[in-house]
């Protein structure tokens, strides 16, 4: 990751592409209450330039999709993780009841952005024009904003955000980013195995104030609990980046996780990953092993 990117995560906007996010539009005069009824964020709070982040989940909290939720004038649009939304269209079509919503593609193909840093939001509203949906969302602590650009118009517009100061991110730089930062990736650092708790988005992505959803009682119940098999968490690492797969040992030896992205850090010394570490070795401050490096897990991102 360079200096560029890495200061326009910090101070200003980092540009990153989300090709494989396909969009589901949900229309209909019920299409707010219904959804709310459904997924774990509170869609209640989404609206002209404010969107959020959520999940769909199973009857038994397992998670089928991560998602963006954004609000247009017709519609709420939601930017489904990659390889999920035959399935996350077949889960929400058989929930639909009496309710007046109906589910489907939204004309045209959009094609998602995100702007990680403090002027994300402020810079998505420069784009703004027909077509063009954003919202503000912060992933990574850092501030941000979501946006679903026409296919037609997608270079035109990340050109225009690059005239007006954001970085646009190669692939090294949004993995160091979102490592450093703690952002897993659906199918790559958590997947349908999983809860919100052991993909570390119980307070990422799940509303704590709001009503019922579909797998929210065994979601209270394991919050309640606080017991966990495993759980996605940040490493540092004594060394070079770990390759993805890559043993976590305790110091004694013995196998509890397995890395699943890694990083060298662009603002501190060493290394960073994402592993998944069965209890009770993933709370922070823990002493591990990756590959011949020592890792300690970390309280907070870089």
């Amino acid at each position: 990751m360079t200096d560029a990117a890495s200061h326009a995560a910090r101070q200003g906007a980092l540009l990153v592409r989300e090709p494989d996010r396909r969009v589901l539009a949900v229309t209909g005069p019920d299409r707010a209450t219904w959804l709310n009824g459904v997924v774990t964020c509170d869609v209640s709070t989404v609206g002209p330039r404010q969107a959020a982040f959520g999940l769909l989940l199973s009857k038994v909290g397992k998670i089928h999709t991560d998602f963006y939720v954004l609000s247009s004038p017709e519609a709420l649009l939601l930017a489904c993780a990659p390889g999920t939304f035959d399935l996350t269209l077949t889960e929400l079509e058989r929930m639909l009841v009496m309710e007046d919503a109906e589910l489907g593609r939204p004309p045209g193909e959009l094609v998602c952005w995100f702007l990680h840093g403090p002027r994300g939001a402020e810079l998505a509203q420069t784009v703004e024009r027909a077509g063009v949906v954003s919202g503000a969302l912060d992933l990574s602590g850092l501030g941000g904003a979501v946006l679903l650009v026409p296919a037609t118009e997608a270079d035109a517009a990340a050109g225009e955000l690059v005239r007006q100061g954001a970085v646009l991110a190669d692939p090294e730089a949004w993995q160091t980013l979102r490592v450093e930062r703690g952002i897993g990736i659906f199918g790559i650092d958590y997947g349908a195995a999983d809860n919100p708790h052991e993909a570390g988005l119980d307070r990422r992505a799940v509303s704590w104030n709001k009503g019922c959803y579909l797998g929210q009682e065994v979601v209270f119940m394991q919050d309640a609990r606080g017991k966990l098999k495993r759980r996605l968490v940040e490493l540092g690492v004594e060394g070079p980046a770990p390759a993805a797969g890559t043993a976590v040992l305790t110091p004694g030896g013995e196998a509890v996780g397995e890395v699943t992205s890694s990083a060298r850090s662009s603002v501190a010394p060493g290394s960073l990953a994402l592993a998944r570490v069965k209890a009770p070795h993933f709370e922070p401050g823990a002493r591990l092993v990756v590959g011949a490096a020592s890792a300690t897990v970390r309280s907070e991102p870089v």
